[in-house]
């Protein structure tokens, strides 16, 4: 559940840099706001991740005010500077009319403006299209705050047009519904099913990166069952995907918020081309390596005693282990009890140092060469014994090795 805060002096909010960057323009002659998604976090009674600021300063202005300072030129071409204070970024954009959309993501050229309500027009939704400045309070051209408290995302202008000029703007839609709870007003969700193929005019990693915050969010499950469609220009292997197996997808998936691999895992997992999908998105080689590993170990039995999970743990690695219990968890492979109980024991071997890795052997390699054995012989003898120590018929002691290794030497 989300609040809008009705009267609010967002004075004391503001980040005292952001404060700082914001009179410095003002005693400069020029306007200056924060504007976007930190004023609607704030709304909504949600500390802001970032503040991003505009100005009817130029580049060229904002660089002279703040010449003593590191300013970064991340969009210039566009009017946005980054300016560093104390080591953080701190994203200044001058009023701007965008031009012409030529790849239904950036517009070619840009018009700087003196008018605040040119710059937020051009902007996706009405609760993004605020801003607020110590002089004039908050300023709402387009009805947002009556949108944040009947929680409707809703698209500044002709939908259409919005979705023309950037096709992200779909996901962005669906991720705010998935992430705020709100729902999509009906022109605005028209307009995305009839121009979801120009999604496929933007690059994969872009569209990763939406789809990632659109299934952390809270209300996923109930928001993406109605755009599987969307979904499916970029996913296409959707479409052979049971929509009541989408739906039961979606429901393990709302269960997870943070990791990932478990996310991606549980959405790819009715799907044989994960692999493909995976290349597809670019995504990093950890991730890549965690979610094979999760799909592909899905229906891994797990004994939970001691000296089975041992054994797990040093085939697995901890890490992954617990990332696989909780995928089987969540999709309901098996139940809490045994969730439970799997944990308390990788627990107790944590904390009690029961060996299950080679380097908890209380001897190496080095050692094992003084009794005579070589190459790959090493690392048998080095696997037996963490076998027999995991086992418990060897005490993980040097002196317990050594007896055995002799036993051994002895035998050849």
């Amino acid at each position: 559940m989300v609040y809008f805060i009705y009267n609010l002096d967002m004075d004391y909010l503001l980040d005292d840099k952001v404060a700082y960057i914001i009179k410095t323009l003002n005693n400069h002659g020029f306007e200056a706001n924060i504007v976007g998604g930190c004023v609607r976090d704030i709304l909504l009674n949600s500390v802001p991740s970032d503040f991003d600021i505009n100005t009817d300063a130029t580049p060229n202005q904002i660089i002279d005010i703040f010449k003593g300072f590191k300013i970064i030129e991340t969009g210039i071409k566009h009017g946005t500077l980054s300016l560093i204070l104390n080591g953080k970024a701190y994203e200044i954009t001058t009023y701007r009319i965008d031009g012409k959309y030529t790849d239904y993501r950036r517009p070619e050229t840009v018009k700087f403006s003196f008018n605040l309500a040119d710059d937020l027009a051009r902007r996706d939704f009405t609760i993004n299209a605020l801003a607020y400045n110590y002089k004039d309070g908050l300023l709402d051209f387009h009805n947002g705050c009556e949108d944040l408290k009947n929680q409707i995302i809703r698209c500044v202008g002709d939908p259409y047009i919005r979705f023309k000029e950037d096709a992200l703007r779909i996901l962005r839609a669906i991720r705010f519904a998935s992430t705020l709870g709100f729902k999509i007003e009906e022109v605005t969700k028209k307009a995305m099913f009839e121009n979801r193929h120009l999604l496929l005019n933007i690059a994969n990693e872009r569209i990763y990166i939406e789809l990632m915050k659109t299934l952390t969010g809270k209300y996923v499950s109930e928001v993406l069952a109605q755009f599987k469609v969307i979904l499916e220009v970029f996913i296409p292997e959707l479409r052979y995907v049971a929509r009541y197996k989408f739906i039961e997808s979606l429901k393990y998936l709302a269960k997870e918020k943070e990791d990932q691999s478990i996310i991606l895992a549980i959405l790819l997992k009715p799907l044989e081309n994960y692999n493909e999908i995976l290349k597809r998105f670019k995504v990093d080689n950890k991730t890549y390596q965690e979610v094979s590993f999760l799909i592909e170990h899905y229906y891994y039995p797990i004994e939970v005693d001691r000296i089975t999970i041992r054994f797990t743990l040093n085939k697995m690695g901890k890490d992954m282990l617990v990332k696989l219990l909780k995928m089987q968890y969540f999709v309901e492979h098996i139940d809490k009890f045994y969730y439970d109980l799997s944990l308390s024991t990788i627990k107790y071997i944590e904390e009690n140092k029961l060996p299950y890795q080679l380097k908890d052997l209380e001897i190496d390699g080095t050692d094992i060469l003084k009794f005579g054995f070589h190459g790959k012989e090493i690392a048998v003898q080095l696997k037996n014994l963490l076998s027999l120590v995991i086992k418990n018929k060897l005490n993980n002691t040097r002196e317990d090795l050594y007896n055995y290794l002799k036993s051994q030497q002895n035998k050849k």
